[in-house]
């Protein structure tokens, strides 16, 4: 199918529903393993013309926000379209962990519906039932006139067929909210125009095709699962067998099994999965596997671990793994989700302490001690039509080799913050020396080589004491090689508290069974 000019999400949903109605677009796994979901394109575009007439019809109309609290599912698809399809800015958000996470949870979602101001909350009927019954009392204020149903709800009551509107490239398509891990979650503006930029040059990258398959385990309410997997499997007209994170955590193998069974050529994952596969997956479940079918698994979202994904690529290649399919890369919600991409595994072999001081790149052989040396893993180029740039403090653009910020700027850079213009001009619109255009502040630290984006760290991370920069990330890669450290459960950070100055500060999580003396913990 040929793109347009002015085509938007919708107008490419529309289209593949006219031209294939019966091709399938997600096999949702219900049980991670076989148990069948199916959604055509023909039943997309009357689910979500469903959901667009419901929310007309009670009062949602083009531009106000919904916020969306559902887990991997058909129905998560449905209802995020359906508010596509009526102009509605859907907000993708996560579901809390549990009762216990309740609290940590409402200090995220309190900010997050103060800054989108939804008309309606659309979710489980669990959490429906709390918000409706089981909210503390300071917080009934706050939802008072937010309508709360559930997917349910929307996807089987009747509703009158109205107008929808006719979305433009300029038009918002939706919201995706920050985090909030490193200061008050900020709504991401993504229009039409955007996502379209994006898949198209992520289309050129990523070598999609028509009728090859995704396989997904990641969250959709994230940009990575939602911009990346779905959007992209609808741009190309692919499909995604889809699975939730907890089938992937529970048993990691179900994963490559889906791939493997339904020949999927695509995938996205963060690096800690590829450690979880190679260290959990079974020489029995790798007999199993057929990878041959795999053109290019993304590899993002955490910084990249040379070493973990060299150790997937050794452990899988015995399955037919392509030693170029795992391509790691750089993006941000802020750019839709991809910027960059590398055509497969390498890594500049760095002298250490030279980077960690001067900032500086001295490439230094591979045989050198590991205390010496420091493995920057390849991002790629920026995509065609964008550029990447590293600059200085005052926004000078430095040389390559120079670790500094990245900045990007191109039509895959958003719109800006949700109702907050003193942060869009701040992290959107920055100018910098010798460049016309505005640039986007990732508030990543990297630097380029040879027209390559390589990775260092984030800023508000870097620990610095006595004039050396530590990344903290490379320190909790590196202890769980001691045994009795639990792997993913260590944090670096630094502290001004102690006498001598500041100080590196460890806090690891210790494998019980492992500890010497379990007496001293237990009395």
């Amino acid at each position: 199918m040929t793109h347009q000019p002015d085509d938007t999400i919708v107008s490419i949903a529309r289209r593949r529903a006219e031209t294939h109605p019966d091709r399938k677009y997600i096999i949702f796994l219900s049980d991670g393993d076989d148990q069948e979901e199916i959604l055509t394109y023909g039943e997309l575009d009357q689910s979500a013309k469903q959901v667009a007439f419901w929310l007309a019809d009670h009062g949602v109309v083009k531009g106000e926000r919904a916020l969306t609290i559902l887990p991997n599912s058909l129905a998560f698809n449905q209802i995020f379209f359906g508010c596509l399809y009526g102009g509605v800015l859907a907000v993708p958000l996560s579901e809390p962990a549990g009762p216990k996470q309740m609290r940590a949870y409402l200090e995220t979602f309190v900010p997050t519906v103060k800054t989108a101001k939804p008309k309606i909350l659309i979710t489980t009927p669990m959490l429906v039932q709390f918000l409706n019954d089981g909210l503390p009392v300071e917080l009934k204020e706050l939802f008072a006139g937010i309508q709360i149903v559930s997917a349910d709800t929307v996807l089987t009551e009747t509703a009158i067929p109205v107008q929808l509107p006719v979305p433009q490239p300029t038009d918002l398509a939706y919201l995706q909210f920050t985090s909030g891990s490193t200061g008050t979650p900020k709504g991401i503006m993504i229009a039409h125009r955007n996502v379209m930029a994006n898949m198209e040059q992520a289309q050129v990258s990523c070598q999609w095709e028509e009728e090859k398959g995704t396989g997904l385990w990641l969250p959709l309410f994230h940009d990575f699962g939602l911009a990346a997997g779905m959007i992209g499997a609808l741009y190309s007209g692919g499909f995604v067998v889809l699975m939730t994170p907890a089938h992937f955590i529970v048993k990691p193998v179900r994963w490559l099994n889906a791939i493997s069974k339904y020949r999927c050529a695509y995938s996205y994952a963060p690096p800690f999965a590829f450690d979880i596969c190679y260290k959990k997956v079974t020489a029995e479940e790798k007999a199993k596997l057929d990878l041959s079918c795999l053109v290019s698994v993304t590899y993002g979202a955490e910084p990249v671990h040379y070493t973990g994904v060299k150790a997937f690529n050794e452990t899988f290649a015995t399955c037919g793994l392509s030693q170029t399919a795992i391509q790691p890369g750089f993006g941000m919600a802020e750019t839709v989700i991809m910027f960059s991409r590398s055509e497969g595994l390498t890594a500049l072999c760095a002298n250490r302490k030279l980077l960690e001081t001067t900032g500086k790149l001295r490439l230094i052989d591979e045989s050198a001690p590991d205390e010496d040396k420091k493995y920057l893993v390849n991002l790629g180029p920026a995509m065609n039509g964008h550029e990447i740039l590293v600059k200085d403090d005052n926004n000078r653009i430095l040389p390559e080799g120079v670790v500094g910020e990245i900045m990007i700027s191109g039509p895959s850079v958003c719109e800006g913050y949700f109702e907050n213009p003193e942060a869009t001009r701040e992290i959107f619109r920055q100018k910098i020396e010798g460049r016309e255009q505005p640039f986007l502040s990732t508030g990543d630290l990297g630097l380029l080589w040879q027209k390559n984006l390589y990775f260092t760290g984030r800023i508000k991370d870097l620990i610095i004491i006595r004039g050396r920069n530590y990344y903290p990330q490379d320190i909790e890669y590196a202890l769980p090689q001691v045994e009795e450290i639990r792997p993913g459960c260590a944090i670096a950070y630094a502290s001004d508290k102690f006498e001598s100055g500041e100080a590196l500060v460890l806090a690891m999580e210790v494998k019980g069974h492992l500890l010497k003396e379990m007496a001293l913990f237990t009395s």
